[in-house]
């Protein structure tokens, strides 16, 4: 879905991506997302397109003259889901609608894990002789 704006002076266009790339930088500086999940979300759907390529951690759909909005996330450990995904709805709608113009009807949120620091790999002890 892209957004267009026609006026007297000409047309304005609002890709998908442009609209991904609002939503995961408003996102990103919500404390508490660690990164986001690109798997797809719909297998069937992707296979009948015949793309089978990495899929963004944004959806937009279109809903009439405005849209809705899910994103993908991983969480921080200790943080508690809820408070993140609240102000990751507020993040992404603020920024989107100020950004393009068009109203946001809701923002799905799917914490799609935590992300837990990788423990570092222990140095081999050298073996006396």
């Amino acid at each position: 879905m892209e957004i267009i704006s026609k006026s007297s002076m000409g047309e304005l266009v609002i890709s998908n991506e442009v609209i991904s790339s609002i939503a995961i930088n408003a996102a990103k500086d919500v404390d508490g997302v660690s990164s986001f999940y690109n798997g797809p979300a719909d297998v069937m759907n992707t296979i009948k397109q015949g793309s089978l390529k990495v899929m963004s951690p944004i959806r937009i759909i279109p809903d009439g003259e405005d849209f809705s909005i899910s994103i993908y996330i991983n969480v921080s450990p200790g943080k508690k889901f809820q408070t993140v995904a609240t102000q990751v709805q507020a993040a992404v709608k603020d920024s989107v609608q100020n950004m393009t113009g068009r109203l946001v009807k809701k923002v799905n949120v799917i914490v799609a894990g935590i992300d837990f620091d990788t423990p570092a790999e222990k140095e081999p002890c050298e073996s006396e002789d």
